[in-house]
Order: C-alpha cells, then sequence, then structure tokens
C-alpha cells in the first residue's frame, strides 16, 4: 500500500496523529521519540517525557499548529532525574540570562526556584522581552514550570490609539486588524499560514505599552 493509499483509508483523526507525528519527528527530531500522540474527534492529547519544560511547550505548540485539531491536552511530563536542586536551577537560569545575546533585554529578571518552579520577577521593557525570559527558563533542566511575574515598565506610558498605530504599522498587513483596550491587543483578520500568525503576536509583543496580545487571526482554509 502506498503513501497515498494509505491516507485514503486513514480516518480524520489517525490523519492528524500522523501529521502531528511527522511535524514532531522533522522539528524536534531525537528528543520526539518519547512523546504520544493520540485524537479523538479532533481533541489531541500530548503524553510521554521530554528532557525540559520549552520541548514540551514547542511540542504543544506543533500539535496546534496541525490542521484540523479543534484542541490540545498537553499531559506530557518534564524528566526529573533528582540531581538538579532548586539552588542548581536558578543559577543556570540567572547565568543563562545575563549571558545571553540578549542580556539587555532580560538583564533585569530576578529568578526565585522553589520545588522546580522558577518564579520570574522584576522588570522588562516589552512583553517580548518577558517571553524571552520565560523561554530561556524553561530551556534549563529540572524545571517544572515557569510564573511569570515580570513587570513591564512600559505599559501605561502609551495610550491605546498610539499603540494601535504602532501595531499596525509594524505588521504593515491591511488584512489584519487591531483593537487595543487598556493595552491590550486583539489581532483579528485572516492569513496565509501559521508563520503569518507568528509574526504577527510576535510583532504586537514588541510594541512598548503592550501588556497582552489576544491573537484570534485565522488561517486562510481552514474551517
Amino acid at each position: 500500500m502506498n503513501i497515498k493509499d494509505k491516507n485514503n483509508h486513514l480516518t480524520k483523526d489517525e490523519l492528524i496523529v500522523d501529521h502531528i507525528k511527522d511535524q514532531l519527528e522533522e522539528e524536534m527530531q531525537g528528543s520526539a521519540m518519547d512523546i504520544n500522540v493520540t485524537c479523538r474527534d479532533a481533541s489531541v492529547q500530548l503524553s510521554g517525557i521530554v528532557d525540559v519544560l520549552s520541548e514540551k511547550k514547542f511540542a504543544e505548540e506543533v500539535a496546534r499548529g496541525v490542521k484540523g485539531v479543534r484542541r490540545v491536552e498537553n499531559c506530557i511530563t518534564v524528566c526529573m532525574d533528582g540531581q538538579f536542586t532548586d539552588k542548581h536551577i536558578e543559577k543556570e537560569i540567572r547565568d543563562n540570562l545575563f549571558t545571553s545575546e540578549s542580556k539587555d533585554k532580560v538583564g533585569a529578571v530576578g529568578i526565585k526556584v522553589d520545588d522546580g518552579v522558577a518564579n520570574l520577577v522584576g522588570h522588562a521593557k516589552t512583553l517580548k522581552d518577558v517571553h524571552l525570559a520565560m523561554a530561556i527558563a524553561s530551556k534549563v533542566r529540572g524545571v517544572k514550570d515557569v510564573v511569570n511575574n515580570i513587570n513591564i515598565t512600559t505599559v501605561g506610558e502609551y495610550d491605546d490609539v498610539t499603540i494601535n498605530n504602532n501595531v499596525h504599522q509594524r505588521i504593515n498587513n491591511n488584512d489584519i486588524t487591531c483593537d487595543v483596550n487598556h493595552g491590550i491587543v486583539r489581532l483579528m483578520g485572516y492569513v496565509n499560514n501559521r508563520s503569518e500568525v507568528e509574526f504577527a503576536r510576535e510583532v504586537a509583543m514588541d510594541v512598548e505599552g503592550v501588556r497582552k496580545v489576544r491573537n484570534m487571526l485565522k488561517i486562510r482554509g481552514n474551517k
């Protein structure tokens, strides 16, 4: 049976599982070997084990990006072999923040780790900088979860009209509309693919004064 015949015999849920597995193997390579994928009525469940929290989060992003997926339940476990103490984790996060190429953006972030949960405090200039700090922390072995308590210093410095204009100008796409309420940005409209969805989100998060981005963009052709 060739690939085309095989696809013709698969159910919609089975096709979703196949596509997710293919994407995980392509994007995560060996890290995807211990991730299990099941699907029922377009609702996907991820399980298995990964080495770091960032891999758990990335696997969920991959699953959500597959056409036809309605919901994702992420039950993946982050491997904890017991050799990482909170102090060790805290030091590694701090070292990674201060030695990263973006240390000028995340250098004012503080860390406190309790039972593997990293609590990020301090301040940053934009929402994108906050997410950068969270991403750096989530890549450290032993981190179970990351809690964000970072203050965005530019929130309140710009009115909603200015934020709206800045977001619209930077995205530069007439198919995307933007609504801003008290620094919370809603992105609406249609784009061609998942990359354009993520691009618009990243651009909006990098605008000063933005406290949150609600990405309601839809991909053309997706129901």
